[in-house]
């Protein structure tokens, strides 16, 4: 028998292809039962200096601030910990899913800070879905205003 050709066949097909694609970059796969798990993410943060200290705001929303590891290590922070809603698959075998999209897993980001920072004087919150972490600029990375003198007031200085 013959099929008729059809473009939009091929186009649905590099749909499914790219999802799928997509899919394996981002961490997103399929379990045995057809339902949409996360096994990692790496959370969107924001780095910024304000002057006194480095501030990093991570973007974790279904953590819980016991399962998150921050660490500090010379120039590098790191965030580990675990998200989600986290389903006992025993007990979920006797429900009837409709959908399942509420993902669950472990994330990390690590990155190198722009200048050195206190570890020892780091603080850490969390609020809303967001952790916020404080590291101070380590004394020797902070801008200090140094006064500029004329040769008649560095002459008397030296005296």
């Amino acid at each position: 028998m013959m099929v008729r050709w059809s473009p939009m066949i091929e186009v649905a097909r590099l749909f499914n292809e790219v999802d799928r694609l997509l899919d394996e970059v981002t961490g997103t796969m399929m379990n045995r039962n057809g339902l949409t798990s996360i096994t990692t993410l790496r959370p969107a943060v924001d780095l910024y200096d304000n002057g006194d200290a480095l501030v990093l705001r991570a973007m974790v929303p279904g953590a819980q601030p016991g399962s998150l590891d921050v660490q500090i290590e010379q120039n590098t922070v790191r965030i580990k910990g675990r998200f989600g809603a986290e389903v006992d698959e025993d007990e979920a075998k006797g429900w009837t899913w409709y959908r399942r999209e509420i993902g669950s897993g472990e994330f990390s980001h690590s990155m190198t800070l722009p200048v050195p920072v206190d570890a020892e004087r780091a603080e850490a919150a969390y609020n809303d879905g967001i952790l916020t972490l404080t590291m101070p600029k380590a004394e020797h990375a902070r801008a200090r205003k140094i006064e500029v003198r004329t040769p008649k007031a560095l002459a008397s200085s030296l005296n």
